[in-house]
């Protein structure tokens, strides 16, 4: 494990960046955060429950409620990109029409709902990232942790991007962004997020303990994610 003593914040309607170098433990800690890596030593609290001790089998229970991207995980072959997107918003519970729905809205946010009935083998690499990024969008999920969201993406595109992160948490959601990527970093914070400085698996600047809060809770109240990873 790369983090150590990490501490940070994210709350309901909060969107949080974390920028730094290759290497920093930015894909770490959002491995971390979306329940998909335990800490050495440490806790990882989701609701009620301190997450790292569970056994596997009980963490796709926890991740349903997550909304992740990360380049290593691909869409999966022969199925079009609507059905992958639409894989998203099922594992959140959405009965089938309504994961149609969202996931045609998701794919629609991030500019490819044309690409819908294609299928990942005759996409371009932006527009995989692009269905990839809607699947973790569609439903609106009360977390999303998005793993360097601009990589390889033009301006434009990432700027849709951002947006459809943006209306996740206009509606209450948390979001927690990494990237190395200095523009989309200062592109979070014009759009009323926050920037947290990661470097040798430490934050430098803008942390504060880890929690996510859900947007039925009032801040006061106790965290769903809460999240202490040291070496």
């Amino acid at each position: 494990m790369v983090l150590d003593e990490v501490s940070l914040q994210v709350r309901a309607g909060e969107l949080i960046v974390v920028e730094g170098h290759r290497a920093s433990g930015k894909s770490s800690l959002a491995r971390v955060a979306a329940a998909l890596r335990r800490p050495d030593v440490g806790e990882v609290w989701i609701g009620e429950r301190d997450i790292a001790p569970l056994q596997d089998a009980s963490l796709p229970y926890v991740r349903r409620n997550i909304g992740y991207y990360s380049e290593e995980l691909p869409l999966l072959p022969g199925v079009s990109a609507l059905e992958n997107v639409m894989l998203g918003a099922g594992a959140r519970g959405f009965e089938p029409a309504q994961a149609r729905e969202l996931a045609l809205r998701a794919l629609g946010r991030v500019g490819v709902v044309g690409a819908a009935t294609r299928m990942p083998e005759t996409l371009s690499g932006t527009e995989r990232r692009l269905v990839g990024l809607a699947r973790a969008l569609a439903g609106a999920p009360p977390l999303l942790v998005i793993d360097d969201p601009s990589a390889n993406l033009a301006a434009g595109d990432a700027g849709a991007v951002l947006s459809a992160i943006l209306g996740v948490v206009e509606v209450g959601g948390a979001a927690l962004c990494t990237s190395p990527d200095g523009a989309f970093a200062t592109a979070v914070v014009r759009a009323g997020g926050r920037r947290v400085r990661l470097e040798g698996g430490r934050v430098l600047a803008g942390g504060g303990p880890i929690g996510v809060i859900a947007r039925s809770r009032a801040p006061e109240e106790s965290p769903i994610v809460r999240v202490e990873a040291h070496r």
